[in-house]
């Protein structure tokens, strides 16, 4: 399991479409601190497809806004057919194999979902 999965699964859960969080708030939800690098450079936090950037993206968020100075990062649901007031959030299935990449640490790639029913 990765090891944002935690972060993955609070956004996917949060009926709002923005949230903009602390450091702190982020590091509580992992349960865990982030790396220093997180705290020193915005590019850290860019939507590039690396291990924890996929555990935003994985649930449909990107970053919008990275401000290291005063310790906020905003975030910004992006996906589409998702309701976000539901329990359950709807994936696309590129999504829910990001999701389970970014999880389990492989490459989406390594990832195949099978639908039955």
């Amino acid at each position: 399991m990765s090891k944002y999965f935690n972060l993955t699964s609070h956004l996917a859960n949060m009926e709002e479409n923005v949230w903009e969080a602390s450091l702190d708030e982020i590091q509580a939800v992992l349960g865990m601190p982030l790396p220093p690098s997180a705290h020193q450079y915005p590019a850290w936090w860019a939507n590039q497809g690396r291990a924890q950037s996929l555990a935003w993206q994985g649930a449909a968020w990107e970053t919008r806004r990275v401000d290291l100075k005063n310790g906020k990062v905003t975030f910004v649901y992006v996906g589409d057919g998702v309701d976000r007031g539901s329990d359950v959030a709807k994936l696309s299935i590129a999504e829910a194999k990001a999701g389970l990449a970014a999880t389990f640490g492989v490459s989406p790639d390594a990832v195949e979902i099978t639908i039955r029913g």
